[in-house]
Protein backbone atom coordinates (compact mmCIF):
# COMPACT_ATOMS: atom_id res chain seq x y z
CA UNK A 1 0.00 0.00 0.00
CA UNK A 2 2.81 2.26 0.97
CA UNK A 3 3.81 2.33 -2.61
CA UNK A 4 0.68 2.85 -4.29
CA UNK A 5 0.79 6.37 -2.04
CA UNK A 6 4.36 6.95 -3.19
CA UNK A 7 3.45 6.54 -6.85
CA UNK A 8 1.61 9.69 -6.41
CA UNK A 9 3.04 11.58 -3.72
CA UNK A 10 6.73 11.87 -5.25
CA UNK A 11 8.32 15.31 -7.06
CA UNK A 12 8.46 13.55 -10.51
CA UNK A 13 5.10 12.54 -10.80
CA UNK A 14 3.81 16.14 -9.60
CA UNK A 15 6.17 17.84 -12.34
CA UNK A 16 4.46 15.96 -14.86
CA UNK A 17 1.11 14.93 -14.19
CA UNK A 18 -2.64 16.96 -15.68
CA UNK A 19 -3.55 18.81 -12.96
CA UNK A 20 -6.94 19.23 -14.23
CA UNK A 21 -7.34 15.73 -14.17
CA UNK A 22 -5.43 15.68 -10.78
CA UNK A 23 -7.79 18.36 -9.70
CA UNK A 24 -10.79 16.20 -10.95
CA UNK A 25 -10.07 13.43 -8.88
CA UNK A 26 -9.68 15.66 -5.90
CA UNK A 27 -13.02 17.32 -6.13
CA UNK A 28 -14.89 13.76 -6.20
CA UNK A 29 -13.66 13.66 -2.17
CA UNK A 30 -14.25 17.51 -1.66
CA UNK A 31 -16.06 16.50 1.34
CA UNK A 32 -12.84 14.48 2.67
CA UNK A 33 -10.70 17.45 2.06
CA UNK A 34 -11.74 20.60 4.00
CA UNK A 35 -8.11 21.98 4.03
CA UNK A 36 -8.05 21.68 0.23
CA UNK A 37 -9.47 25.17 -1.59
CA UNK A 38 -9.57 23.27 -4.91
CA UNK A 39 -11.00 26.33 -6.59
CA UNK A 40 -7.79 27.88 -6.41
CA UNK A 41 -6.40 25.11 -9.46
CA UNK A 42 -8.43 27.72 -11.77
CA UNK A 43 -7.69 31.07 -10.18
CA UNK A 44 -4.46 31.01 -9.48
CA UNK A 45 -2.70 27.55 -10.83
CA UNK A 46 0.33 28.23 -8.88
CA UNK A 47 -1.05 28.54 -5.68
CA UNK A 48 -3.32 25.51 -7.03
CA UNK A 49 -0.88 23.32 -7.19
CA UNK A 50 1.15 24.07 -4.66
CA UNK A 51 -1.81 23.54 -1.94
CA UNK A 52 -1.70 20.01 -3.86
CA UNK A 53 1.69 19.26 -3.95
CA UNK A 54 2.18 19.84 0.19
CA UNK A 55 -1.58 17.91 1.08
CA UNK A 56 -0.12 14.87 -1.48
CA UNK A 57 3.57 14.80 0.06
CA UNK A 58 2.14 15.45 3.75
CA UNK A 59 0.61 13.17 6.46
CA UNK A 60 -0.88 9.71 4.59
CA UNK A 61 -3.16 10.48 8.24
CA UNK A 62 -4.71 12.92 6.10
CA UNK A 63 -5.91 11.15 2.95
CA UNK A 64 -10.39 10.12 3.21
CA UNK A 65 -10.75 6.78 2.77
CA UNK A 66 -12.55 6.92 -0.19
CA UNK A 67 -9.18 8.86 -2.36
CA UNK A 68 -7.37 6.05 -0.61
CA UNK A 69 -9.86 3.50 -2.28
CA UNK A 70 -9.46 5.08 -5.22
CA UNK A 71 -5.42 5.37 -5.32
CA UNK A 72 -5.05 1.63 -4.77
CA UNK A 73 -7.28 0.95 -8.13
CA UNK A 74 -5.56 3.48 -9.97
CA UNK A 75 -2.14 2.11 -9.45
CA UNK A 76 -3.58 -1.42 -10.12
CA UNK A 77 -3.51 -0.42 -13.65
CA UNK A 78 -0.44 1.76 -13.60
CA UNK A 79 1.84 -0.87 -15.83
CA UNK A 80 2.19 -1.23 -19.41
CA UNK A 81 -0.16 -3.99 -19.32
CA UNK A 82 -2.38 -2.40 -17.65
CA UNK A 83 -2.22 1.15 -20.37
CA UNK A 84 -2.94 -1.70 -22.81
CA UNK A 85 -5.96 -2.97 -21.17
CA UNK A 86 -7.70 0.59 -20.73
CA UNK A 87 -6.43 1.19 -24.55
CA UNK A 88 -7.95 -1.97 -25.75
CA UNK A 89 -11.11 -1.27 -23.85
CA UNK A 90 -11.60 1.93 -24.58
CA UNK A 91 -11.13 1.05 -28.61
CA UNK A 92 -14.11 -1.26 -28.24
CA UNK A 93 -16.63 1.35 -26.69
CA UNK A 94 -15.31 3.54 -29.35
CA UNK A 95 -14.13 6.10 -27.04
CA UNK A 96 -11.06 8.39 -27.05
CA UNK A 97 -8.71 8.13 -23.94
CA UNK A 98 -6.01 10.35 -25.56
CA UNK A 99 -5.35 11.73 -29.13
CA UNK A 100 -2.06 9.73 -30.26
CA UNK A 101 0.22 12.81 -30.29
CA UNK A 102 -0.28 13.05 -26.91
CA UNK A 103 0.13 9.57 -25.95
CA UNK A 104 3.30 9.43 -27.18
CA UNK A 105 4.95 11.07 -24.19
CA UNK A 106 2.12 9.80 -21.46
CA UNK A 107 2.74 7.16 -19.09
CA UNK A 108 1.11 4.57 -17.66
CA UNK A 109 -0.51 6.14 -15.04
CA UNK A 110 -1.27 9.37 -17.25
CA UNK A 111 -3.71 6.91 -18.71
CA UNK A 112 -4.92 4.75 -15.85
CA UNK A 113 -6.12 8.45 -13.64
CA UNK A 114 -7.42 9.69 -17.40
CA UNK A 115 -9.17 6.65 -18.13
CA UNK A 116 -10.31 6.39 -14.26
CA UNK A 117 -11.70 10.21 -13.70
CA UNK A 118 -13.51 10.79 -17.10
CA UNK A 119 -13.97 7.27 -18.33
CA UNK A 120 -15.10 5.44 -15.40
CA UNK A 121 -17.26 2.68 -17.65
CA UNK A 122 -13.74 2.27 -19.37
CA UNK A 123 -11.36 1.78 -16.56
CA UNK A 124 -13.92 -0.77 -14.59
CA UNK A 125 -14.42 -2.93 -17.88
CA UNK A 126 -10.31 -2.74 -18.11
CA UNK A 127 -10.17 -3.29 -14.27
CA UNK A 128 -12.26 -6.33 -14.32
CA UNK A 129 -10.52 -8.19 -17.59
CA UNK A 130 -7.54 -7.30 -15.77
CA UNK A 131 -7.89 -10.15 -13.27
CA UNK A 132 -7.76 -13.04 -15.99
CA UNK A 133 -4.88 -12.11 -17.61
CA UNK A 134 -2.16 -14.28 -17.31
CA UNK A 135 0.72 -13.84 -15.61
CA UNK A 136 4.13 -14.15 -17.31
CA UNK A 137 4.52 -17.28 -15.97
CA UNK A 138 1.83 -20.30 -15.64
CA UNK A 139 1.62 -24.05 -15.52
CA UNK A 140 0.69 -25.80 -18.51
CA UNK A 141 -0.02 -29.44 -19.21
CA UNK A 142 -0.33 -31.59 -22.83
CA UNK A 143 -3.78 -33.89 -23.21
CA UNK A 144 -2.37 -37.71 -23.71
CA UNK A 145 -4.95 -36.45 -27.28
CA UNK A 146 -6.11 -33.58 -29.00
CA UNK A 147 -9.89 -32.73 -29.27
CA UNK A 148 -11.30 -33.78 -26.34
CA UNK A 149 -14.38 -31.87 -26.40
CA UNK A 150 -15.00 -30.08 -23.22
CA UNK A 151 -18.65 -30.77 -22.10
CA UNK A 152 -19.53 -27.25 -20.12
CA UNK A 153 -23.42 -27.65 -18.03
CA UNK A 154 -24.63 -26.18 -15.08
CA UNK A 155 -23.91 -29.86 -13.49
CA UNK A 156 -20.56 -29.88 -15.04
CA UNK A 157 -19.68 -27.02 -13.91
CA UNK A 158 -21.14 -27.48 -10.15
CA UNK A 159 -18.85 -30.72 -9.81
CA UNK A 160 -15.83 -28.72 -10.68
CA UNK A 161 -17.11 -25.89 -8.36
CA UNK A 162 -17.07 -28.80 -5.77
CA UNK A 163 -13.86 -30.17 -6.16
CA UNK A 164 -11.82 -26.81 -6.75
CA UNK A 165 -13.81 -25.90 -3.54
CA UNK A 166 -12.55 -28.86 -1.61
CA UNK A 167 -9.23 -28.06 -2.93
CA UNK A 168 -8.86 -24.24 -1.25
CA UNK A 169 -11.00 -25.45 1.70
CA UNK A 170 -7.96 -28.07 2.14
CA UNK A 171 -5.39 -25.07 2.31
CA UNK A 172 -7.46 -23.04 4.98
CA UNK A 173 -8.71 -20.70 2.02
CA UNK A 174 -12.54 -21.63 3.13
CA UNK A 175 -15.24 -22.73 1.48
CA UNK A 176 -16.18 -20.02 -0.71
CA UNK A 177 -15.99 -21.20 -4.15
CA UNK A 178 -17.41 -20.21 -7.57
CA UNK A 179 -17.02 -20.86 -11.67
CA UNK A 180 -17.81 -19.10 -14.35
CA UNK A 181 -16.88 -20.10 -17.84
CA UNK A 182 -15.93 -17.80 -21.16
CA UNK A 183 -14.04 -17.54 -24.17
CA UNK A 184 -10.88 -16.13 -24.66
CA UNK A 185 -9.14 -16.21 -28.25
CA UNK A 186 -11.21 -19.49 -29.44
CA UNK A 187 -10.00 -21.19 -26.07
CA UNK A 188 -12.59 -22.26 -23.47
CA UNK A 189 -11.70 -20.57 -20.24
CA UNK A 190 -13.19 -21.21 -16.50
CA UNK A 191 -12.39 -18.62 -13.81
CA UNK A 192 -12.33 -20.66 -10.18
CA UNK A 193 -12.93 -17.50 -7.31
CA UNK A 194 -12.28 -18.18 -4.22
CA UNK A 195 -11.24 -16.93 -1.16
CA UNK A 196 -7.74 -15.58 -0.57
CA UNK A 197 -5.37 -16.68 2.96
CA UNK A 198 -6.97 -14.44 5.59
CA UNK A 199 -5.05 -11.49 6.92
CA UNK A 200 -5.61 -9.40 10.00
CA UNK A 201 -4.79 -6.02 10.36
CA UNK A 202 -5.21 -3.16 13.27
CA UNK A 203 -7.82 -0.66 12.92
CA UNK A 204 -8.55 2.71 14.51
CA UNK A 205 -12.16 3.43 15.24
CA UNK A 206 -12.53 7.21 17.20
CA UNK A 207 -9.60 6.82 19.96
CA UNK A 208 -9.93 3.32 20.47
CA UNK A 209 -7.59 0.31 18.46
CA UNK A 210 -8.97 -2.81 17.53
CA UNK A 211 -7.74 -6.19 15.45
CA UNK A 212 -9.91 -6.99 12.67
CA UNK A 213 -9.80 -10.17 10.43
CA UNK A 214 -11.36 -10.33 6.66
CA UNK A 215 -10.72 -12.59 3.74
CA UNK A 216 -10.16 -11.27 0.27
CA UNK A 217 -11.15 -13.15 -2.85
CA UNK A 218 -8.53 -14.42 -5.78
CA UNK A 219 -9.29 -15.71 -9.22
CA UNK A 220 -7.75 -18.84 -10.27
CA UNK A 221 -7.96 -19.58 -14.18
CA UNK A 222 -8.74 -22.83 -16.33
CA UNK A 223 -8.04 -22.09 -19.77
CA UNK A 224 -7.96 -25.16 -22.28
CA UNK A 225 -7.53 -25.44 -26.28
CA UNK A 226 -9.50 -27.76 -27.85
CA UNK A 227 -7.15 -28.22 -30.98
CA UNK A 228 -4.06 -28.21 -29.06
CA UNK A 229 -5.31 -30.21 -26.40
CA UNK A 230 -2.88 -27.82 -24.02
CA UNK A 231 -4.10 -26.71 -20.60
CA UNK A 232 -2.94 -23.59 -18.93
CA UNK A 233 -3.74 -22.75 -15.06
CA UNK A 234 -2.75 -19.48 -13.27
CA UNK A 235 -3.65 -17.84 -10.32
CA UNK A 236 -3.11 -20.12 -7.18
CA UNK A 237 -0.41 -21.95 -5.48
CA UNK A 238 1.85 -24.26 -8.12
CA UNK A 239 1.03 -27.12 -5.80
CA UNK A 240 -2.42 -26.88 -6.83
CA UNK A 241 -2.38 -26.42 -10.93
CA UNK A 242 -2.06 -29.70 -10.95
CA UNK A 243 -5.26 -31.12 -8.81
CA UNK A 244 -6.95 -28.44 -10.95
CA UNK A 245 -5.97 -29.78 -14.01
CA UNK A 246 -7.64 -33.09 -13.13
CA UNK A 247 -10.80 -31.14 -11.58
CA UNK A 248 -11.51 -30.06 -15.02
CA UNK A 249 -9.50 -33.34 -16.77
CA UNK A 250 -12.74 -35.42 -14.83
CA UNK A 251 -15.67 -33.21 -14.48
CA UNK A 252 -15.87 -30.96 -17.96
CA UNK A 253 -13.79 -33.54 -20.39
CA UNK A 254 -14.86 -36.76 -18.78
CA UNK A 255 -11.25 -37.96 -18.65
CA UNK A 256 -9.34 -38.50 -15.38
CA UNK A 257 -5.95 -38.39 -16.26
CA UNK A 258 -5.69 -36.87 -19.19
CA UNK A 259 -3.14 -34.66 -18.10
CA UNK A 260 -1.23 -36.90 -15.93
CA UNK A 261 0.91 -38.84 -18.55
CA UNK A 262 4.40 -38.61 -18.05
CA UNK A 263 5.26 -35.92 -20.56
CA UNK A 264 2.38 -34.18 -19.76
CA UNK A 265 4.52 -31.17 -18.27
CA UNK A 266 7.83 -31.97 -20.92
CA UNK A 267 7.25 -28.87 -23.40
CA UNK A 268 10.25 -27.06 -23.95
CA UNK A 269 13.88 -27.72 -24.14
CA UNK A 270 17.16 -25.66 -25.48
CA UNK A 271 18.62 -28.98 -27.05
CA UNK A 272 19.63 -27.05 -30.34
CA UNK A 273 21.36 -25.01 -28.55
CA UNK A 274 23.15 -27.30 -26.66
CA UNK A 275 24.06 -28.68 -29.99
CA UNK A 276 25.23 -25.58 -31.57
CA UNK A 277 28.15 -24.90 -28.89
CA UNK A 278 27.44 -21.73 -28.39
CA UNK A 279 27.19 -20.76 -32.02
CA UNK A 280 23.03 -20.89 -32.31
CA UNK A 281 20.57 -18.11 -33.31
CA UNK A 282 17.49 -17.55 -33.26
CA UNK A 283 15.39 -17.70 -36.54
CA UNK A 284 12.45 -15.05 -37.16
CA UNK A 285 10.82 -17.14 -40.07
CA UNK A 286 8.41 -15.04 -42.16
CA UNK A 287 7.16 -12.50 -39.10
CA UNK A 288 8.61 -9.45 -40.87
CA UNK A 289 7.62 -7.37 -37.38
CA UNK A 290 10.62 -9.08 -35.73
CA UNK A 291 13.92 -6.42 -36.44
CA UNK A 292 16.09 -9.14 -34.45
CA UNK A 293 16.41 -11.72 -31.71
CA UNK A 294 18.97 -11.45 -28.58
CA UNK A 295 19.99 -14.14 -26.25
CA UNK A 296 20.82 -11.46 -22.97
CA UNK A 297 21.17 -14.65 -20.26
CA UNK A 298 22.10 -17.80 -20.73
CA UNK A 299 22.47 -20.27 -17.55
CA UNK A 300 24.78 -23.51 -16.98
CA UNK A 301 24.46 -25.87 -14.93
CA UNK A 302 27.23 -28.47 -14.13
CA UNK A 303 24.99 -31.87 -13.00
CA UNK A 304 25.38 -35.37 -11.78
CA UNK A 305 23.15 -38.37 -11.44
CA UNK A 306 21.91 -39.94 -8.10
CA UNK A 307 22.89 -43.49 -9.01
CA UNK A 308 20.05 -44.83 -6.62
CA UNK A 309 17.83 -42.17 -7.58
CA UNK A 310 18.54 -41.68 -10.95
CA UNK A 311 17.60 -38.16 -10.28
CA UNK A 312 19.91 -35.06 -11.52
CA UNK A 313 21.40 -33.10 -9.15
CA UNK A 314 23.06 -29.42 -9.95
CA UNK A 315 26.23 -29.39 -8.62
CA UNK A 316 26.67 -25.25 -9.05
CA UNK A 317 25.59 -23.17 -12.40
CA UNK A 318 27.48 -20.50 -14.34
CA UNK A 319 25.12 -17.25 -15.57
CA UNK A 320 25.99 -14.72 -18.32
CA UNK A 321 24.93 -11.69 -19.18
CA UNK A 322 25.34 -10.09 -21.83
CA UNK A 323 22.41 -6.89 -22.98
CA UNK A 324 24.09 -6.63 -26.89
CA UNK A 325 22.77 -10.52 -26.93
CA UNK A 326 25.85 -12.67 -26.90
CA UNK A 327 25.33 -14.04 -23.88
CA UNK A 328 25.12 -17.72 -24.98
CA UNK A 329 28.76 -17.17 -27.07
CA UNK A 330 30.44 -15.41 -23.75
CA UNK A 331 29.12 -18.35 -21.90
CA UNK A 332 31.12 -21.14 -24.17
CA UNK A 333 33.92 -18.63 -24.47
CA UNK A 334 34.47 -18.13 -20.40
CA UNK A 335 34.24 -22.34 -20.43
CA UNK A 336 35.72 -24.07 -22.70
CA UNK A 337 35.17 -27.26 -20.87
CA UNK A 338 31.15 -27.09 -21.11
CA UNK A 339 29.87 -30.37 -22.91
CA UNK A 340 26.33 -31.09 -22.50
CA UNK A 341 25.35 -34.33 -21.49
CA UNK A 342 24.62 -36.54 -18.63
CA UNK A 343 26.72 -36.23 -15.68
CA UNK A 344 27.94 -33.00 -17.20
CA UNK A 345 26.22 -29.94 -18.41
CA UNK A 346 23.41 -28.63 -19.19
CA UNK A 347 21.72 -25.58 -20.05
CA UNK A 348 19.15 -24.49 -17.60
CA UNK A 349 17.48 -21.39 -18.82
CA UNK A 350 17.51 -18.52 -21.36
CA UNK A 351 16.39 -15.26 -21.54
CA UNK A 352 15.86 -13.79 -25.10
CA UNK A 353 14.56 -10.10 -26.24
CA UNK A 354 12.77 -9.98 -28.82
CA UNK A 355 12.93 -6.75 -30.22
CA UNK A 356 10.43 -5.40 -32.94
CA UNK A 357 10.63 -3.14 -35.91
CA UNK A 358 9.38 0.54 -35.03
CA UNK A 359 9.49 4.38 -37.05
CA UNK A 360 10.53 5.90 -34.43
CA UNK A 361 11.22 5.73 -30.62
CA UNK A 362 12.46 3.25 -28.49
CA UNK A 363 11.95 -0.64 -29.77
CA UNK A 364 9.29 -2.30 -28.21
CA UNK A 365 10.65 -5.49 -27.12
CA UNK A 366 9.71 -8.64 -25.75
CA UNK A 367 11.56 -10.81 -23.17
CA UNK A 368 11.02 -14.57 -22.87
CA UNK A 369 12.60 -16.89 -20.45
CA UNK A 370 12.91 -20.78 -21.65
CA UNK A 371 13.92 -22.92 -18.65
CA UNK A 372 12.95 -26.60 -19.64
CA UNK A 373 11.33 -28.86 -19.30
CA UNK A 374 7.99 -26.81 -17.47
CA UNK A 375 8.64 -22.83 -17.70
CA UNK A 376 8.25 -20.26 -20.31
CA UNK A 377 7.83 -16.71 -19.16
CA UNK A 378 6.86 -13.79 -21.41
CA UNK A 379 3.87 -11.28 -21.73
CA UNK A 380 1.40 -13.92 -22.67
CA UNK A 381 -1.73 -11.26 -22.43
CA UNK A 382 -0.15 -9.58 -25.79
CA UNK A 383 2.57 -12.19 -27.46
CA UNK A 384 1.56 -15.68 -26.97
CA UNK A 385 0.60 -16.58 -30.56
CA UNK A 386 3.97 -14.74 -32.14
CA UNK A 387 6.10 -16.24 -29.46
CA UNK A 388 4.37 -19.52 -29.35
CA UNK A 389 5.12 -19.83 -33.49
CA UNK A 390 8.69 -18.28 -32.69
CA UNK A 391 9.98 -21.49 -30.50
CA UNK A 392 8.46 -23.68 -32.61
CA UNK A 393 10.25 -22.68 -35.91
CA UNK A 394 13.39 -22.99 -33.34
CA UNK A 395 12.45 -26.01 -32.55
CA UNK A 396 12.04 -25.71 -28.82
CA UNK A 397 8.94 -27.10 -28.40
CA UNK A 398 9.24 -30.72 -27.58
CA UNK A 399 6.48 -32.70 -29.71
CA UNK A 400 4.16 -34.81 -28.12
CA UNK A 401 4.04 -38.38 -27.42
CA UNK A 402 1.35 -40.25 -28.75
CA UNK A 403 -0.84 -41.40 -26.59
CA UNK A 404 0.84 -45.38 -26.27
CA UNK A 405 4.24 -43.70 -26.08
CA UNK A 406 3.44 -41.82 -22.77
CA UNK A 407 1.74 -44.93 -21.16
CA UNK A 408 4.43 -46.87 -22.03
CA UNK A 409 6.95 -44.11 -20.60
CA UNK A 410 4.60 -44.04 -17.39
Amino acid sequence: MQKDFTKFANQRFLKTVNWEVLGRLLAKHAEGLPKLALSLLAANPAEGRKQISDFLLGPRDDYPETLIHDLHRIVRLDSAQGMQLILDEAERQKVVIMEPADRATATARDIALLAFVDHPEVFAEAEHTSVFVPPPSVSEFNAREEGVTPEVTPDTLEALRLAAGELFAADLRGKYCRVRPYEDDGELCIAVRHGAPPVSTEVVKGEKDSVIGFQEIDTAVISYAELTGRLTVWGCAKKRRGDLAEAFATHILGQPGLFKAADAQRLYTLEPLERSGGAFTFRKGDDDEIDRILIVEAQANRVTTNIKTGQEKTLFSLTVRDPSGNALKLLHQSRTDIIYGDNAWRLGHITARVVLKTQGGRAPTITVKIKPDDSLSFQRSRHKKRVMALLALNNLVHARQSGEAALAAE
